[in-house]
């Protein structure tokens, strides 16, 4: 199996995220949107286009906070010691929004398919990294994240939604935290892009 062509993918990705972004501005008109980002398991080949609501975000953090303040309660309740204190406050951080696709109220809005990508993966020409936490189609993937979500910014592809102030755009590899990449429409000329 042959490797993906990148730039073809970076094409590809850019022009369906225009397509689902102009489709959810005229769906859900009427919806204050907070944050916009891809969900990808490479491995099998789907990237997901997901949206989220300022109303779903807010719901979701309190209750995540609420999880998180019983969590870090429990712990110390029951003799948390120094030792353990950084590695339970750090898995217990409280966010003002939603960090996660999988709580996003649009989550998989869209799905955008990559054949191949998981016999590749599986081939023997697939590259290894220096370590396991370093994966070839995570880290190609992430350049193409930047770089699509780079350019639907610039050429203003986001203004059709009803936006947030501020709005969020990342990434995430599936069930793991989103990496936020941008922050746009501060309601300010500085930050404003």
């Amino acid at each position: 199996m042959n490797e993906p062509d990148w730039k073809e993918v970076e094409e590809r990705l850019f022009q369906e995220s225009v397509s689902a972004i102009k489709q959810f501005s005229a769906e859900h008109a009427n919806e204050e949107i907070c944050y916009f980002a891809f969900d990808s398991e490479p491995y099998y080949g789907y990237v997901l286009l997901c949206f989220d609501t300022t109303e779903n975000s807010v719901m979701e953090a309190k209750r995540s906070a609420e999880r998180a303040l019983n969590f870090t309660a429990q712990s110390i309740e029951k003799g948390m010691n120094w030792q353990m204190a950084n590695s339970y406050m750090t898995s217990a951080n409280v966010l003002p929004f939603t960090n996660n696709t999988g709580d996003f109220k649009f989550q998989g809005y869209t799905q955008v398919g990559f054949e191949g990508w998981q016999e590749f993966a599986d081939s023997d020409a697939y590259p290894k990294g220096y370590s396991e936490d370093q994966d070839y189609l995570e880290g190609n993937l992430s350049i193409i994240f930047w770089k699509v979500i780079d350019r639907l910014i610039r050429e203003n592809h986001f203004s059709v939604l009803k936006m947030a102030s501020p709005f969020f755009i990342g990434y995430g590899f599936h069930d793991r935290d989103q990496v936020l990449l941008r922050m746009i429409n501060w309601g300010n000329e500085e930050g404003k892009m």
